[in-house]
Formats: C-alpha cells, sequence, structure tokens
C-alpha cells in the first residue's frame, strides 16, 4: 500500500475500534441506569437507522466537498459522543446520543471508502478494499471483548473516554491525509443526487445478504444461549475468518471478475445459515462461522468494488453511499422481519428464511453475466 493508504487504514482501525470497544458494552450501560429490556433494542437501534439516513447524503457531499470533510467530521462526531454516553441516564438522552454517534458511522465510512477507490488502480481495487475492510473486522475481533474488561474493571466512564481517546487518534490521522477527490462534482442536493443508479445492482444484492445478516446478528445469541452454547465462538471465529479472506478475496475479483467472486461467497454465506438453522452444538456453530466468515468477507469485497467499477471518479462517493445505505437498511429491516419470523415459525425457519435471500442475491448477481 501507499503511505497514503496505509495511513486510512490505520485511521479507519481507530474509528472502528473506538465503536466496537462500545458496541457490546452500552446495552449493560442501559440496564445499569434503568432503562427496561424493550426499550434497550430500540434505542440501540436507533444508531442504524441514523447512520442509514445520513449516508446518502455523506455519499453526496464526498463527491461535492471532498473526502477528507467528511472523514473529520464523522471521526469528531465519535469523540463527542463517546464522552456524552457517561452524562446520560434516561432513555431520551441515550436515544439522543445514539443518534448521533449513527450520524458519526455515516460519515467516516461513506468517504474513507471513497478514499479506497480513488487511490487504487482498476486492477487492485478489490484487493486493496478487502485490506481496508479488514481493519474493521479486526476492530470487531478484539474490541468487544476488551471493552466488556474494561468496564467490569474500572467502569463504564473511564471506558467511554478511553472510545474517544482512540476517535481523536481518528481525527488526528485523517488531519494528515490529503484529499483524493482531484474533481469535485457539483450535483444539486435532490433526492435523485444521492443514490448512483449504476450501483443499484450490487447494492441490492447487498440488501439481501443484509437481511440475513440482521436476523443472524439479533437471534443467534438467543438460539445459540438455549442450546447452552456460547454465541461469542461463533462471532470470534466469524471476525478472524472475514479478516484473513479480504484481501485474498479481493485479489482473487480483480483476476476472475466480481460477479464470480461474489457468487461464491453468497453460496458460502447461504450454506452456513442454513447449517445454523439446521444443526446443534459448539462444534457445528463454529463451522457455520468459518462458512460465514468466509462468504461475508469475499462478498463484501467483491461488491464494494463493483459499485466503484460501473462509475467514474467524480461520482464514487455516492456509490458507496448507495452501498452502505442498502447494508443498513438490510440490517435494520432483516432484524425486525426476523423478529415476526421467530414468533412465527421458530429458529429454524427464520435462518432459513436468511439463507433463502441470501442465494436469492447470488441468483440475481448471476444475472448480470462477468463483471471486471
Amino acid at each position: 500500500m501507499t503511505a497514503s493508504l496505509r495511513l486510512l487504514w490505520i485511521g479507519a482501525f481507530a474509528f472502528f475500534l473506538s465503536f466496537f470497544l462500545l458496541l457490546a458494552a452500552l446495552p449493560l450501560y442501559a440496564r445499569a441506569v434503568g432503562i427496561g429490556d424493550r426499550a434497550i433494542g430500540g434505542v440501540l437501534g436507533a444508531f442504524a437507522f441514523a447512520a442509514m439516513l445520513v449516508r446518502p447524503w455523506a455519499g453526496w457531499a464526498a463527491d461535492r466537498h471532498g473526502r477528507r470533510p467528511l472523514m473529520l467530521a464523522g471521526a469528531l462526531v465519535f469523540v463527542v459522543a463517546s464522552l456524552a454516553y457517561s452524562l446520560t441516564t434516561g432513555v431520551l438522552g441515550l436515544l439522543a446520543v445514539r443518534l448521533l454517534h449513527g450520524c458519526g458511522m455515516g460519515l467516516y465510512p461513506t468517504a474513507a471508502s471513497a478514499v479506497v477507490a480513488d487511490l487504487a488502480s482498476p486492477d487492485r481495487r478489490g484487493a486493496l478494499m478487502g485490506t481496508f475492510g479488514a481493519a474493521a473486522n479486526i476492530a470487531m475481533a478484539l474490541a468487544p471483548i476488551a471493552g466488556i474488561a474494561i468496564a467490569d474493571r474500572l467502569g463504564f466512564v473511564p471506558l467511554f473516554w478511553l472510545a474517544a481517546c482512540v476517535a481523536v487518534v481518528a481525527v488526528l490521522l485523517t488531519r494528515w491525509l490529503p484529499e483524493t477527490a482531484r474533481r469535485r462534482e457539483k450535483i444539486p442536493l435532490t433526492p435523485g443526487a444521492m443514490v448512483s443508479v449504476e450501483a443499484l445492482v450490487p447494492s441490492a444484492i447487498l440488501f439481501l445478504v443484509m437481511l440475513g445478516y440482521g436476523g443472524l446478528v439479533t437471534f443467534l445469541p438467543i438460539h445459540a444461549t438455549e442450546q447452552d452454547v456460547n454465541p461469542g465462538l461463533f462471532f470470534l471465529v466469524f471476525a478472524l475468518v472475514v479478516t484473513a479472506v479480504r484481501g485474498y478475496a479481493g485479489h482473487l475479483s480483480d483476476r476472475f471478475g466480481r460477479v464470480a467472486v461474489a457468487v461464491g461467497g453468497l453460496s458460502l454465506a447461504g450454506a452456513a445459515l442454513a447449517a445454523v438453522a439446521l444443526t446443534r452444538g459448539a462444534p457445528s456453530l463454529m463451522a457455520a462461522g468459518v462458512l460465514y466468515g468466509a462468504g461475508f468477507g469475499a462478498l463484501t469485497t467483491a461488491l464494494m468494488a463493483w459499485c466503484v467499477d460501473v462509475v467514474d471518479a467524480k461520482n464514487r462517493g455516492r456509490a458507496m453511499g448507495t452501498y452502505y445505505t442498502a447494508l443498513e437498511l438490510g440490517i435494520g429491516l432483516g432484524s425486525l422481519g426476523a423478529g415476526f419470523g421467530v414468533d412465527a415459525v421458530g429458529f429454524t425457519g427464520t435462518f432459513l428464511a436468511a439463507a433463502a435471500a441470501t442465494l436469492t442475491g447470488a441468483a440475481l448477481a448471476l444475472t448480470r453475466g462477468p463483471v471486471s
């Protein structure tokens, strides 16, 4: 990687590390300050809602005003939100901070992904996007366990301060990053201008994947606990495998095309969801985590590069905004739909439906032919 890409990778790692330090601890904090379990789901889920609303505008703004201002704003929001958690105790206060925090997630990754696209040559775009995505996955593998340990030993307030300090590192590194948007697209701010039509197909495939992912991350912990299995085994294996395969999957997509790698990843992810539905026990759950990690790492890398392939340089921000909007929308609707599904048909039927949605994405990808 170039010096700018290395700087971007470390900054992105700090950004996601700040986020994942708080991910597992925040539900415990909400319960500790007296918020009921029903309200916890809605309050914490507001994060994804805010990120989803911000992402289309962020994609437009990254093309109109440059990448670096959006990244700086997102990292600064993470600093403020991390500190603000320690000042909130009620439902409304925590909801407001979660909405603010989600705005930061809508800003930084959208612009940062466009930076990778700006700096990567077309023949190495997939590999470098896979390497960039690994920053978030390494943070996801390490930070939740560390966050819980810090909260247990030192309390929640020191954890919030630590998350803020880590986000400050992301701010400082972003300030040193050169602006990569050499041409600014002067598109009026309209609803249509915030969506990349060219990127809709890979984004629609990602949406189908995230329907299953949203249901999985919401209800796998309960499903595993009912089997006396620690659900953390699945997520740990998943994060490690995603990290390991991203760069290699990106290289394969550069060589053999985005569709081939995306379909392979979608097939693995669908098989993993079916395995979660039909098998029981820790070994089966960990094997499913390996399959899902390999598939997820491959498909997301290929689909992100596909989105960039089909637009010109001045519209990469909007392409990334469309991609990440599909991601957030799929997670939100998948989580909501899985709630109704578990109530109606149980865990097995719900996870099989998630597998079907993922495999539908593979079928949609195959209709598009080779994309290189």
